[in-house]
């Protein structure tokens, strides 16, 4: 399968040929066209190139480092499996172009107004006056209002602090209006509470991924990158994944600890049976289904002792062993 992607290095080239060879015609036609992608409030063509691709694998060998790892070394299936990850997950950015086809270009941010210090002038000095020595009028009683507070009194700090603080969280809930969350997490959610018991592992693409605490749970048991989504919560939701054409491999790991649930889609969920556990003693039930009927061994203390039956035996040759072992043979 062809894909529209420029190589510059050798490893660019083992990484273009892997997708070539395993990315489904979805993963392509992603690859080729793009996708949309919204920022800043705009709908733009989201294209992804291998350039950003190795960006994204540092990133990720980064992290790998971080957790403990002895060596800088990735192995070539995980840096194929970080490939797919990325040019199949449409919340990484890439290069965004406009529409008409044009790079998108974000706007310059303004440069903040500078604030001008305009010092206090000093009050002049002028001469006392005649009509500073003479003694001031008396002035009215103060009136409260009806809840005793004076009219003319000016608000404290504190209060002045706290009315700002409430017109701020009005204008920071106006212009920020909560973001809707992912039907993807929401399918997700419903799954895992309707399989409380199970690990529910969800086919997104060519890519098979588990969410939340037991992603952390997987990414520790099979060495896995633990990665995260944007759901539209506070912060990214946790996450693993594996491509499809590892998933008997992956998923035969998972069942020798947990219990899964496989959904295709959110309509298609297969529950995986648990491991069986090997049992080295077979009942007497097992062992007739399988080696038919057991014979039970005789009592051969209540058998009369008559001697060895020979009616089976050419009578000829049981002459001759008759007399080499000293006629201790009867034959009857």
């Amino acid at each position: 399968m062809r894909l529209n992607l420029e190589t510059k290095t050798k490893e660019q080239e083992l990484v273009k040929a892997y997708l070539e060879e395993n990315a489904s015609e979805t993963l392509a036609e992603k690859i080729n066209s793009g996708t949309p992608f919204e920022k800043d409030g705009k709908i733009f063509i989201n294209k992804k190139t291998l350039d950003g691709f190795m960006k994204y694998a540092s990133s990720e060998a980064r992290k790998l480092a971080l957790k403990g790892a002895n060596s800088a070394c990735v192995e070539d299936k995980v840096v194929y499996g970080w490939a797919i990850h990325y040019f199949e997950e449409d919340s990484i950015e890439g290069t965004l172009f406009n529409a008409d086809g044009t790079k998108y270009k974000p706007a310059p941010k303004p440069m903040p107004a500078q604030v001008r210090k305009v010092e206090a002038k000093k009050p002049e000095q002028r001469q006392a006056a005649l009509f500073d020595f003479m003694e001031p009028e008396k002035s009215e009683p103060e009136v409260n209002d009806e809840n005793g507070d004076n009219e003319d009194e000016q608000p404290s700090q504190e209060k002045i602090d706290e009315i700002l603080a409430e017109i701020a969280e009005e204008e920071k809930s106006d212009a920020e209006p909560e973001k809707p969350v992912s039907p993807i997490w929401q399918k997700y959610q419903k799954l895992q509470k309707e399989h409380s018991d199970r690990i529910i592992v969800y086919r997104l693409g060519d890519f098979y991924e588990v969410f939340g605490d037991n992603a952390v749970t997987l990414s520790d048991e099979l060495g896995l990158t633990l990665t995260g989504r944007n759901v539209g919560l506070e912060s990214r939701v946790p996450m693993i994944g594996f491509p499809y054409h590892a998933a008997d491999n992956y998923l035969r790991k998972i069942t020798q600890k947990h219990k899964i649930a496989v959904a295709e889609t959110p309509d298609d969920v297969k529950l995986l049976p648990e491991p069986e556990e090997d049992d080295d003693e077979l009942t007497e039930d097992e062992m007739r289904e399988f080696d038919g009927d057991i014979e039970e061994p005789q009592d051969l203390d209540n058998e009369p002792d008559d001697g060895f039956d020979t009616s089976a035996f050419d009578k000829t040759a049981l002459a001759i062993l008759d007399a080499i072992f000293g006629e201790k043979l009867i034959l009857r």
